[in-house]
Formats: structure tokens, C-alpha cells, sequence
């Protein structure tokens, strides 16, 4: 039997949900729509980490086990298909924890989610309107040009035994993970915009607004 969703999507119904892969250019381009348009920003990463900080171990045991996790144990003990599959499951056990936190905002103002962690499974059921979710996927190129250009990324894998290693492992990972989704995405009927660098920074901003902010349904297929 098919969960009702109903309520849910009827309290919801003022969100809109910007998802994908890492990389993708989600950060800059929801910073570029809550300015425009005043909206209120919830940001899945930000998120993230404030629910690392009080999970329940026994029900949230993946959340809890993987926010533990470092240097080696993180990215060399693992291989990349259990990153892959765990990095899934993580999303979706931590979903509750974001609609509570979502259905807790006021409802002042539109609300844009922005994150790895909106996977199409999950959000769909809530849409009213289709066309207010949109999942950006980089292109395997794409991601591990700007990764390695971000010295950050670099100091993240410096503390593992085999730097060089761990961050190849990292960029499997979220290239079969971008995979994952956009597969998903597409076999829903959602919208999946593909981010090669073909386009500017600016670009990819102007194409997400019209597509996230008009009302009208979409063909994704065209995406």
C-alpha cells in the first residue's frame, strides 16, 4: 500500500527543493534565488551537522556511526561502492529530520532547500507542483576539475594515511552517487539539469530560475 502523503504535501507546499550531486554549483545558485526573490534558505549541510550533534544511537545508528568517522576510517577502510551505498542510506535515514525541521520554519515566505540529501525518492511524493524541484548533476570532468582546484578539499584527506588515494575514493564516490541520482530523477519524470561547464556560473543561475520558478509542468527529459 502506498504511503498517503497528502498532509505532508499540503504543508509543504510552499518549498521548493534544489538538489544533486556535490559540485554542482546548488550553494551559489541558492544564494542567487533567496536574494532575488526573498526567500527563506535551508541549507542540508548546515543541517547536517546540527544533527550529528544529538542522534539517537540505537535509531539513527548510521547518522550517529558515520559523523564519527575520519581520515582513514572514512575514506580508505570503506570501499567506494559501501561509501556509495551508505552515503544513500545516511539521506535517508536522516529525512525526518529534515521535514521536522522544515514543518517548524515559519510560513512567512517560500522556502528553498538546498542539498546532496534531497533524494528524488523522497521528495517527490511531496510536490504539488513539479516544477519546483530541479537536481543538479556535474559531469564526472566537471566535479574533479573544481575539487582538485579547492584547497580545502585537499586538507580534508591530508590526515589520511594515503592522501592521493583517499581523495580519488572521494571523487568515485560522489561521481557514482551523482550517477545514482540523476538516474532517479529521470525515471520520475523530474527535472535534472547536467552541469559540464558549458555554461557560466551566471548561466547556470538564469537557466535554474526559470526553470525552479515557473509554475507550469516541465518535460525533464528536455533537461
Amino acid at each position: 500500500m502506498r504511503e498517503d502523503h497528502s498532509d505532508l504535501r499540503q504543508s509543504l507546499q510552499h518549498v521548493y527543493w534544489l538538489g544533486g550531486s556535490p559540485c554542482a554549483g546548488k550553494s551559489s545558485t541558492a544564494d542567487f534565488l533567496v536574494s532575488r526573490y526573498g526567500w527563506r534558505l535551508y541549507r542540508c549541510d548546515d543541517a547536517y551537522y546540527e544533527h550529528c550533534q544529538a542522534p539517537d544511537p540505537e535509531r539513527d545508528s548510521l547518522l550517529y556511526r558515520l559523523s564519527r568517522l575520519a581520515h582513514d576510517a572514512l575514506w580508505l577502510e570503506r570501499s567506494v561502492e559501501q561509501q556509495v551505498r551508505e552515503e544513500y542510506a545516511l539521506y535517508l535515514e536522516e529525512w525526518n529530520w529534515i521535514v521536522r525541521d522544515l514543518q517548524a520554519l515559519p510560513r512567512d515566505r517560500p522556502i528553498l532547500v538546498e542539498g546532496a540529501a534531497l533524494l528524488p525518492e523522497l521528495v517527490e511524493p511531496l510536490l504539488n507542483v513539479r516544477s519546483r524541484a530541479l537536481w543538479m548533476i556535474p559531469t564526472g570532468e566537471f566535479q574533479r576539475y573544481h575539487y582538485s582546484q579547492r584547497t580545502w578539499a585537499w586538507d580534508a584527506v591530508r590526515g589520511c594515511s594515503d592522501p592521493a588515494r583517499a581523495f580519488e575514493n572521494w571523487m568515485q564516490r560522489d561521481i557514482c552517487f551523482a550517477r545514482t541520482i540523476e538516474a532517479e530523477a529521470r525515471r520520475r519524470g523530474l527535472k535534472v539539469l547536467m552541469v559540464d561547464g558549458a555554461r557560466t556560473l551566471p548561466e547556470s543561475m538564469a537557466y535554474v530560475e526559470r526553470l525552479l520558478c515557473g509554475e507550469g509542468e516541465a518535460n525533464a527529459s528536455a533537461y
